[in-house]
């Protein structure tokens, strides 16, 4: 069951935070040189405040392994492991991920044999978080537990949330939790935001019209093709010198109506298959739509 402990590592990531701009590089680069100041003086505590500061205005893979290594320095075991999973989620490919992985395997196999499994919960943006009656300041939490039904509480500004976790015996249960959001729509008509997030969904009636556009231009075009074989079938008629003269301009004069006509529908029918297609492209949903879709 050890490695049901380890498999969770792919889905423990915290959601990657907008690319920061110079003042928050700025901001960032200051937290993350004077926690490495501390932590080269052995004030681990310092260190980990702040390195978790810049952790909230750039998520990177060394800011990840140095708050492993800080809390490895604590002795707290159960931070240790969560910083070093997060480092080998968004560092997989390290030269050193094969060694931070074995750590972590051992720290977890030694867990499950001593009953327990492992409970790590994320909260961005929360102002407090409980797990198991135990109070943390800030997010993330984590810990050792015996196998069970447990509580996560998280408050936050929009409110508080609540949920009941299982953890289970060798294996990592991992945990988000997110604020309350309130209703998309709350009036009686939508809102102008609202409506504008709804833009973005293929639109049935444009599909429809673009259907039955482009329907109307291909029964165009075959109907202009018909009328052209017959144009072409009135004119060698008319070439026939068995004919009177009459009969052959009235071949001929068919012929050019027909022609005539095959024309007309040719170009109509290319604009309303042309138009149509446009449309039935315009209405197709995007990658994120169809994924949503789903």
């Amino acid at each position: 069951m050890t490695s049901a402990l380890f498999v969770s590592l792919l889905v423990t990531s915290a959601t990657p935070a907008p690319m920061p701009g110079p003042a928050e590089e700025r901001r960032f680069e200051q937290a993350f040189e004077r926690a490495e100041a501390l932590y080269s003086k052995g004030d681990y505590g310092g260190a980990v405040a702040l390195f978790k500061e810049a952790e909230r205005v750039k998520v990177t893979p060394e800011v990840a392994f140095d708050l492993a290594r800080s809390f490895e320095k604590l002795g707290d075991v159960a931070f240790t492991v969560l910083y070093d999973r997060l480092y080998l989620t968004r560092a997989p490919d390290a030269a050193d991920a094969k060694e931070v992985a074995g750590r972590v395997r051992r720290v977890l196999a030694r867990a499950e044999d001593e009953g327990m499994g492992f409970l790590e919960v994320f909260a961005p943006g929360a102002a407090a978080l409980v797990v198991n009656g135990r109070a943390y300041a800030e997010p993330p939490a984590a810990l050792f537990l015996a196998p069970g039904e447990y509580v996560v509480e998280a408050a936050f500004r929009a409110g508080p949330k609540k949920q009941r976790v299982s953890v289970s015996l060798g294996e990592v249960t991992s945990v988000w939790l997110e604020p309350v959001r309130p209703p998309m729509v709350t009036a009686d008509i939508a809102p102008e935001a609202a409506v504008r997030g709804y833009a973005g969904s293929p639109p049935a009636p444009l599909r429809a019209t673009g259907w039955v556009t482009l329907g109307v231009g291909v029964a165009a075009l075959g109907a202009g093709l018909v009328l052209g074989v017959l144009a072409s079938e009135d004119a060698q008629r008319a070439a026939d010198k068995r004919l009177t003269v009459r009969e052959a301009t009235l071949a001929a004069s068919e012929s050019n109506g027909k022609a005539t006509g095959a024309n007309v529908l040719f170009v109509a029918g290319g604009v309303a298959a042309a138009v149509g297609g446009g449309l039935l492209v315009f209405s197709l949903p995007g990658p994120g739509e169809r994924s949503a879709a789903r």
